[in-house]
């Protein structure tokens, strides 16, 4: 059998920590009450003591946040233990700080693991408190500047033994380096703490004149609580103001200003810095698919992998737009985003594989001010998703061009409009059960006979474009045209001849020539017999020509409501009889040679 992982509901190490501090701080309390117990206080030093107990656990009944989550805590007791310490000396202190939280902690029903750290964690502050005391001797009379010395001396190794013993066990509940919580509670506590000795001074040295006038404390107290509440608040809204509320990351008011610092500090240093932008590869289909919840921890989880990276800080501007800023050069920057896309590639989520696409920029070498800086980088991550997306894209003047902000507006709503266009094809295909999948097997074939041709990639995308896209006029056919079950009648196909013009004037301003010009042509035939303008031979675009095999193809293998579909072999013969009429015979010969092989594209058909 193994051992179980917790003890008592803590991890091992924290519960063996927890359990040190106790068994070093609950000892020193029964000892200073065996020392109260032998040497017992007059009538007189127990009546001035009460008043700094009662006031000690008022303060440790009202004590202040340290930050939003409440997790950490100030309490202005201290101001009570330390002058006790140097006052009446460790004894009574010990007690004190261990009666004050004892007693609170029981009060507002914390677990008893926390009672018991606590409890001896402040009795070893306030043995702390009064070494001062304990090494140097009680002070006598009224020396001022003594009592002084002696609080503010007993005050920071309060602090000391305080912070390093709370960090100590914040460090090992949450798995963090030991000397960066230590350093981070000395900050967050320090101002805090400084205030609270000087006012521990005061306290002692008022004692000491007249105890009455520690009701002038009343105000100095009241206003350190304001001023910690205040604080908080102030730090809460300037942290709420530059981040994210859904990852934690900065906001692209925190981006802004952390660039311009980098852009300062590098124009300073002579340090090169870079710029990563990104955004989730078809998002919107993510949260179409399954549901806005888990677009949201995809969000989460990329902003947690994104936060893991060293030397750099990552932001979220909203939607799956994200932003990087590396302390390091490109080539740093560029290593870096790729193991992120890696552990994402490995990642499981409940949105499915995800990807994403990446423009990083280098300052200076990029680029001169932020707004180029911004620019170079949009324009690598457009380049990445213009190119197949899932890829990272170093700025390169020779091969990404920086679009201006005119330019972008047109290229986004060109693909928007785009989109637009190939969910009206779908709807098309849908129309007609008989013509499902009809456009996708088109422009598939378009592009394989494309690549039999040996045309440039570039030629090959277009061709699936516009495979997709040839039949987009029909949206403008009546349903009873569309699906009518019969040969057309005359007046009937006048109507369908129009399609290609509809199509051609839908694409219109959508910037995707030559597309527009092959829509337009796919029914031309090869010896002049075709519409809309009876084109013949090299006149008709070869775009326009290679959809047309491919979709006479396609119209031959599938059933249709007046014929059954044809096997392939006899599509391929229709389509060679009419080579040289219908058809440019090098398209039909294209077409043969890809269906004998065995390219991967076949797939797509079967």
């Amino acid at each position: 059998m193994t051992d179980s992982p917790t003890i008592c509901g803590l991890p091992k190490r924290l519960f063996a920590y927890i359990a040190s501090v106790a068994a070093v701080g609950l000892p020193s309390i029964l000892v200073a009450l065996g020392a109260v117990a032998l040497v017992p206080p007059s009538w007189g030093t127990a009546a001035r003591l009460v008043p700094f107990f009662a006031l000690a656990l008022l303060a440790d009944m009202q004590p202040v946040p340290m930050d939003g989550a409440g997790k950490s805590e100030v309490s202005t007791a201290n101001v009570f233990i330390v002058s006790t310490a140097i006052l009446f000396g460790w004894r009574y202190a010990v007690i004190l700080a261990a009666f004050s939280v004892g007693v609170t902690f029981v009060v507002s029903r914390r677990p008893w693991t926390r009672v018991i750290f606590n409890v001896a964690m402040y009795a070893l502050s306030a043995w702390a408190a009064a070494l001062p005391v304990t090494v140097l001797g009680a002070v006598h009379g009224d020396a001022a500047a003594r009592i002084t010395a002696y609080v503010l001396a007993g005050a920071v190794l309060h602090l000391i033994a305080n912070v390093t013993l709370v960090s100590g066990a914040i460090a090992i509940s949450a798995a963090m380096p030991y000397r960066r919580v230590l350093l981070a509670g000395l900050r967050q506590s320090g101002a805090a703490f400084a205030i609270m000795a000087f006012l521990a001074a005061l306290t002692a040295n008022l004692w000491v004149m007249r105890p009455w006038l520690l009701s002038l404390l009343a105000g100095p107290l009241f206003t350190l609580i304001l001023y910690q509440r205040s604080a908080l608040h102030s730090r809460i809204a300037a942290r709420d103001a530059r981040t994210d509320n859904l990852t934690d990351l900065g906001n692209h008011r925190a981006y802004q200003a952390t660039l311009r610092e980098m852009i300062e500090e590098s124009d300073r240093t002579g340090e090169a810095f870079s710029l990563a932008l990104l955004d989730v590869d078809d998002f919107k289909h993510v949260n179409d698919t399954y549901g806005h919840p888990a677009g949201d921890d995809l969000l989460v989880q990329l902003a947690e992998l994104l936060g893991t990276i060293e030397h750099a800080e990552a932001f979220r501007f909203g939607g799956d737009e994200f932003a990087v800023l590396f302390a390091l050069n490109e080539m740093a920057s560029y290593r870096a985003i790729e193991q992120i896309q890696s552990r994402l590639a490995r990642a499981q989520t409940s949105g499915g594989p995800v990807t994403i696409s990446v423009g990083i920029a280098s300052y200076p070498a990029h680029a001169a001010t932020a707004e180029e800086l911004q620019r170079t980088a949009d324009g690598a991550l457009y380049w990445s998703k213009r190119h197949g997306k899932n890829r990272s894209c170093l700025y390169s003047p020779s091969v990404v061009r920086v679009y201006s902000p005119e330019e972008l507006e047109r290229a986004t709503e060109r693909e928007a409009r785009l989109r637009a266009a190939k969910n009206l094809v779908r709807f098309v295909d849908a129309r007609d059960p008989s013509t499902a999948s009809h456009s996708e097997i088109v422009s598939t074939l378009s592009e394989a006979i494309g690549y039999e041709l040996g045309l440039d990639p570039e030629t090959l995308e277009r061709l699936r474009l516009g495979g997709l896209l040839h039949d987009l006029g029909k949206i403008g056919l009546p349903d009873a045209v569309l699906r009518a079950p019969r040969k057309l009648t005359d007046e009937e196909f006048a109507i369908v001849k129009r399609h290609p013009e509809f199509g051609h004037a839908l694409l219109d301003g959508l910037g995707v020539e030559p597309v527009d010009s092959w829509v337009l042509h796919h029914h031309e035939h090869f010896d002049g017999s075709g519409y809309p303008h009876s084109l013949a031979g090299e006149q008709i675009p070869l775009g326009a020509r290679i959809i047309l095999v491919a979709d006479a193809f396609e119209a031959i293998t599938a059933d249709r409501p007046y014929r059954a579909a044809q096997s392939p072999e006899a599509a391929l013969a229709e389509l060679r009889a009419n080579a040289g009429t219908q058809f440019d015979p090098d398209v039909v010969a294209a077409l043969e040679r890809h269906l004998a092989g065995s390219r991967p594209i076949v797939a797509a058909l079967a």
